[in-house]
């Protein structure tokens, strides 16, 4: 965040994005999102946060908060993590940190009928609203798992949702699949002072195209 800052770039809300891509010029700007709502961004996102004046959008997996990560569809190797509670969800909403959807168990929505994903997203949609009394107008799909059918049923209650494809966003590809760049691709402080070269959108390809290999290989195997 640090960097972030010394950069100059703009950071934007999420719900801000798309009036940014529409804007003329090519000023670039940074929206800073976190998925799945887990306990240290309460502990250590949160005051980093305030600290330089940042906002950020969290998603969450509301039938788990207060809970862990443990839900149905997560693999047995992953490390349980606590989530947030539902006191320290209001209190960060208090400091101006949004919050959007990530469905009420994190359920690849591609894989169900579409009267459970609609219901996945909508009462997670209104756990939210209810609990930090502002609308929820964001949304991410678990996993990044979307397709024509559940884009457009997270168009009817979202004015947004965030895939996991790899890449800077770009309005042609419409706002129902916004592209995100994963910190893990930029651990190294010289790759991220170079988020907007030539040099970084390159990478981010060759690393985009590995990423789809390996999903390729895993699900043929």
């Amino acid at each position: 965040m640090r960097i972030l800052s010394e950069s100059r770039v703009r950071v934007v809300p999420l719900h801000q994005v798309p009036a940014t891509l529409q804007g003329a010029g090519t000023e670039p700007a940074v929206a800073i999102t976190f998925d799945d709502g887990f306990q240290n961004l309460y502990r250590n996102a949160l005051p980093v946060l305030s600290r330089y004046g940042f906002p950020a959008t969290v998603f969450l997996v509301t039938d788990y908060c207060e809970r862990d990560n443990g839900w149905p569809s997560q693999p047995s190797n992953i490390e349980r993590r606590p989530l947030l509670h539902w006191s320290e969800i209001k209190a960060m909403s208090a400091s101006g940190i949004a919050f959007g959807s990530h469905t009420r168990t994190h359920a690849d929505l591609t894989k169900v009928p579409d009267h459970i994903a609609e219901e996945e997203m909508t009462t997670s949609k209104k756990s939210i609203e209810d609990a930090i009394g502002q609308a929820v107008e964001t949304f991410a799909y678990p996993y990044g798992a979307c397709n024509e059918r559940v884009r457009h049923l997270a168009g009817r209650h979202f004015a947004l949702a965030c895939s996991t494809i790899l890449g800077f966003a770009v309005p042609i590809n419409g706002y129902f699949g916004l592209e995100r760049i994963e910190m893990y691709y930029l651990r190294r402080p010289y790759l991220f002072r170079r988020l907007f070269s030539p040099e970084m959108r390159r990478y981010l390809g060759a690393r985009r195209v590995i990423r789809n290999l390996r999903g390729w290989v895993d699900w043929t195997c």
